[in-house]
């Protein structure tokens, strides 16, 4: 059962991703007239953003789609992103996309995500050059074949300084390195000493996002332990933890990767008689358990529902047990399993605060299983996420 329900949250989850996958922040674009229009871009992919602009003046606003060449270019605020319409030659074929904007000086440096990259480099007379670089290829005597030919045409793009041309032999195909050669030419050659433009920022961080939460709560444990002839036991604890989430808004937004580590205490009795034999079991220990799976949270509005799905391992630590046979006493007797594996659901709510600031309400539902030992386990948890 419990598996049927995960699957079903899982292809819930993502079928929901599919859509309403929207990333709008802070930006403008500038039309063919050179006016500029403020109000909210789809912050995608690299790729994305260099096909097409989905832009709107607010949030209540129609969605407008601008492709390359029906605008100037467009720009994000805060994200350190700029992309500018091109007509370009890409495998021996034109056409018009967004470049990204890294550099603007006496060098002009542009970016296209395509293959393994397209880098162009736009001089003061407006003349384009354009390199790129083929995988690495492993030849039949096992060797490391690398495509070094974009080097000889970075020198060649910086042939006016001499030294930067030869030490072009050390530039890397990657946006640091060229961004940094094309500040250190415009900083060479530059005579009135005003400095470049780089446009491009980390856009790594951007890429991911990370998200904290603590929480704190009650939890309910119903255990039955195949040592104790499946005689149910039930516990009540506080619960206490905090959990990671791991998205890439660019890409999907309201879907994560979830890591969440909980501490609790659990406690269980339980008498049970066979044959001309009367027992009475007790335990007690500290409860660890952690959580991993995907959570899809709905990204509008201050209250955004929240579903999870995902697997739990718990262990037992500073364990006691004692098994009362006939009024004899055993104790600290390993006689129940000191870790569990299994399955667990949740759902809830994120009450936005501000900003990326929110007051999380969560109900889980785990159950651990080894052998014919279970452990059923239901948690009401109340916490702050940022």
């Amino acid at each position: 059962m419990t598996r049927a329900i995960t699957s079903i949250l899982l292809i819930f989850c993502f079928n929901i991703s599919a859509f309403c996958q929207s990333n709008f922040k802070d930006g403008y674009v500038i039309t063919n007239q050179n006016d500029t229009l403020s109000g909210l871009i789809d912050f995608k992919t690299d790729h994305t953003n260099s096909l097409v602009c989905k832009f709107k003046q607010d949030e209540k606003a129609t969605e407008k789609m601008y492709n390359p060449g029906e605008i100037a270019g467009y720009r994000f605020v805060n994200e350190g992103k700029y992309y500018v319409s091109r007509t370009v030659e890409i495998d021996s074929l034109k056409r018009t996309v967004f470049l990204e904007f890294l550099v603007q000086g006496l060098l002009n440096l542009y970016y296209f995500p395509e293959s393994n990259g397209y880098y162009f480099f736009e001089n003061k007379n407006g003349e384009m050059i354009s390199t790129t670089k083929k995988p690495d290829v492993i030849t039949d005597q096992n060797r490391v074949k690398v495509d070094n030919r974009y080097k000889g045409i970075i020198s060649y793009v910086l042939r006016d300084d001499a030294t930067l041309a030869t030490e072009s032999s050390n530039v890397d195909f990657s946006r640091k390195s060229m961004i940094e050669y094309t500040k250190e030419y415009h900083d060479h050659m530059c005579e009135s000493g005003e400095k470049c433009i780089i446009f491009e920022n980390d856009y790594k961080k951007k890429f991911t996002k990370l998200d904290v939460s603590f929480f704190s709560g009650i939890e309910f444990n119903d255990i039955k332990f195949n040592y104790v002839q499946l005689s149910k036991m039930l516990s009540f604890s506080p619960v206490v933890g905090m959990g990671l989430n791991v998205s890439s808004p660019r890409f999907i937004k309201s879907l994560s990767l979830l890591l969440d580590v909980t501490l609790s205490k659990i406690a269980g009795a339980c008498d049970y008689a066979s044959g001309f034999t009367y027992s009475q079991f007790r335990f007690s220990g500290i409860k660890s358990t952690i959580y991993g799976g995907l959570e899809y949270i709905y990204h509008k509005g201050k209250i955004r529902p929240a579903i999870n799905t995902g697997f739990s391992y718990c262990y037992l630590s500073n364990l006691n047990c004692s098994l009362t046979t006939n009024s004899q006493i055993s104790e600290n007797e390993r006689i129940i399993p000191q870790s569990l594996t299994g399955l667990k659901t949740e759902i809830g709510v994120d009450y936005q605060i501000k900003g990326n600031q929110f007051i999380i309400v969560r109900l889980m539902y785990s159950k651990h299983k080894n052998y014919y030992d279970i452990n059923n386990t239901y948690q009401l948890k109340l916490g702050y996420k940022f």
